[in-house]
């Protein structure tokens, strides 16, 4: 299906997102909002895929809210937070989605688009790129999971400065705080976000996707409580026939071959 707003493809089982909005620098507006939940609903159901890839086209990644979408808050504020809560849905749905999730940061990431980032598993990010969180500028605040993950990610005090100052900051700095995993070349942002979903799939599909959630699930519990949660995965994962596979390729000697069951 063709979309107005992004670009989705999948190549060798890896799902391809493309915000595709080069002439707003990838803007968001509501038509992008509901393309890409729309994609998503696909990805969520194709069980052969083993990884998601968001990127962007031109000089952004997603440069943030369009402008006008978000002048629209004032007049009709319900109605705008009705369509703003699809994407907060749209970032929730990426973090729990049972294949890893890769943000390809090519260019600018900002506001909304730094948002969507922080809801994926890894960032690789272009050594041209920048982001940040402008809207304490614009009298308005992050509304889709920025002040939820962000520190969650990095220190407090550096999700505090990036959100009160709506400073931006380039990919060695955001290396340097954890944000990112690494930076690359302009040139290689897509083929290094593919190799690094191409490294974990080499791995049992049902193990990728119960260790993901236990960390997602995890990370917000009791430490007794996540160990819990994380043996009864262990449990589970001990009876599929992946695990049997993995073990009996490993005694002999030779590359497993997985089954997804």
């Amino acid at each position: 299906m063709a979309y107005k707003t992004i670009i989705y493809e999948v190549k060798e089982r890896i799902a391809c997102l493309t915000f595709n909005r080069p002439e707003v620098l990838n803007g968001i507006d509501e038509q992008m909002i509901l393309d890409l939940n729309d994609a998503l609903y696909k990805i969520e159901a194709d069980t052969e895929l083993g990884a998601l890839i968001l990127t962007g086209t031109g000089k952004a990644f997603v440069s943030g809210g369009d402008i006008s979408m978000i002048n629209k808050s004032i007049e009709a504020p319900y109605e705008f937070l009705k369509n703003h809560d699809k994407l907060t849905r749209f970032n929730f749905r990426l973090e729990r989605l049972g294949i890893p999730v890769i943000a390809a940061i090519n260019g600018y990431a900002f506001g909304g688009g730094l948002e969507i980032a922080t809801a994926c598993d890894f960032r690789i990010m272009s050594e041209k790129a920048k982001v940040g969180l402008p809207e304490v500028g614009l009298g308005i605040m992050p509304g889709a999971g920025a002040t939820a993950r962000l520190y969650r990610l990095i220190n407090k005090q550096m999700a505090l400065y990036l959100e009160l100052t709506g400073d931006a900051i380039d990919a060695q700095q955001a290396l340097k705080i954890g944000l990112v995993l690494k930076v690359v070349p302009p040139d290689d942002v897509l083929s290094a976000a593919e190799e690094l979903a191409k490294q974990i799939m080499k791995n049992a599909p049902a193990s990728v996707a119960m260790i993901k959630r236990a960390i997602h699930v995890g990370m917000d519990m009791p430490l007794e409580g996540a160990m819990e949660y994380c043996q009864q995965g262990a449990i589970i994962l001990g009876t599929t026939k992946d695990a049997q596979e993995g073990t009996k390729a490993f005694l002999e000697k030779r590359k497993p071959v997985w089954q997804g069951k």
